[in-house]
């Protein structure tokens, strides 16, 4: 998933209305916020994507894997880190 569409669930789950609120609870500025949801930056920093987790009550290593697999360039390693992240019941 995109950070823009990690950004939404999170806003869904936790009832955080605004962006300044999810940049807040994150622990990163509204700009860097902005800059992941515009597309800007394509994935979440490891640190961010451990915060995440916690947010969702994720495993971290299901939302670094799902955020590393939106870097790489082959369709094969895409879709072998993204079943080993489904694997690791994300969103679940």
């Amino acid at each position: 998933m995109t950070p823009y569409e990690w950004i939404d669930v999170i806003k869904k789950k936790t009832g955080l209305l605004t962006d300044y609120k999810v940049a807040q609870t994150l622990g990163i500025s509204r700009a860097a916020l902005s800059n992941y949801k515009s597309g800007k930056r394509q994935t979440f920093d490891e640190s961010t994507a451990v915060k995440v987790a916690g947010i969702l009550g994720e495993k971290p290593e299901a939302v670094l894997l799902d955020q590393y697999a939106e870097t790489v360039k082959t369709p094969e390693a895409r879709t072998a880190l993204l079943a080993e992240a489904r694997r690791l019941c994300i969103l679940c």
